[in-house]
């Protein structure tokens, strides 16, 4: 199974009892990645239980409403991103232009020299667990490489976790090899930011959103008695499970009647819209829509899609 599939193949053959073995088994795999994708982007939103890292914009409100749901647990929220990692490359005579990103795996330097591009990958999470690991390792390059974490070496950010300079994409599928830079890192520093403050007045509503609801007083947010998400850009991380330990039977029903439709399609010609022998049969098959799906898995989908609602204001 694909980690998205609603449905295993067991679940789509109750739904076609023409197939008696296993000779469709690769066909039904197809179909049921396929639709169960088709049925997340009908509904706006995804259905199986998931581990979420996002990155979102404080409103003013106090609600923050995350990207899915419903909300298993929530495993942390930061705020404050400030500057925890600073990279240059002093050689200026020789480089005419180096750059520095924040991959999945860890941090990449890239220069060009004479129009001869070079690369060092060398600084991983896996190797150099902290920041200020990270930044001896690049100190050791030279070729007027050099690093610091903002404050000593073993206090302050010294000793934050590299892996968290790293926040997973939130849109499309998910794979996003970056998600800082490339920043430009001749003669100035590169500066690379971290949520740093783990956000205590909060709680967490199972239908998706954050709420401003405990007067604790949080270092750097103006005015906590108000009970606001402060406005800012990316000011909040959010570290979260959402989504179905068990997916809903009429979900289930619904991908398991789409797969069964389009099985069925492929039993015969496409193009075909009807067929007619003489004294036999007279077979019409309906047109079907493409920007929706059948009547029948429409109904079922209708109580879990995401709505949307647009005002003036955006």
């Amino acid at each position: 199974m694909a980690a998205k599939d609603l449905i295993t193949s067991g679940r789509a053959l109750q739904n076609i009892q023409a197939i008696t073995d296993n000779s469709q088994n690769a066909l039904l795999a197809t179909l049921i990645t396929a639709y169960s994708d088709a049925i997340e982007k009908y509904c706006r939103r995804r259905f199986v239980s998931t581990v979420y890292d996002e990155l979102y914009n404080g409103n003013g409100d106090r609600r923050l409403l995350l990207r899915e749901y419903p909300l298993q647990s929530v495993q942390s929220v930061r705020y404050r991103p400030v500057t925890v990692l600073k990279i240059i490359n002093s050689n200026t005579a020789s480089i005419q232009r180096a750059t520095v990103q924040v991959t999945s795996t860890g941090i990449a330097l890239t220069w060009v020299a004479s129009g001869v591009t070079g690369t060092d990958a060398s600084s991983t999470y896996a190797s150099f667990p902290t920041l200020q690991g990270i930044a001896d390792n690049i100190n050791s390059l030279g070729n007027g490489w050099s690093a610091q974490a903002v404050g000593s070496a073993t206090g302050d950010y010294g000793l934050f976790p590299s892996a968290d300079l790293y926040v997973p994409s939130s849109y499309g599928d998910g794979t996003t090899t970056a998600s800082q830079g490339a920043l430009t890192a001749r003669g100035n520093y590169a500066e690379l930011k971290l949520h740093t403050y783990e956000l205590q007045g909060y709680q967490w509503d199972p239908r998706g959103w954050l709420l401003r609801a405990i007067p604790y007083t949080d270092p750097e947010l103006l005015h906590p008695e108000d009970l606001r998400w402060p406005v800012g850009i990316d000011n909040f991380r959010v570290q979260y499970t959402a989504g179905y330990s068990t997916i809903p039977e009429a979900i289930q029903e619904a991908c398991a009647l789409w797969v069964a439709i389009a099985y069925n399609q492929t039993l015969r010609d496409p193009s075909l819209l009807s067929q007619a022998i003489a004294g036999a049969i007279h077979h019409v098959w309906g047109l079907q829509n493409p920007l929706h799906p059948p009547p029948r898995v429409r109904a079922l989908l209708a109580p879990y899609r995401r709505h949307t609602v647009s005002t003036i204001q955006g």
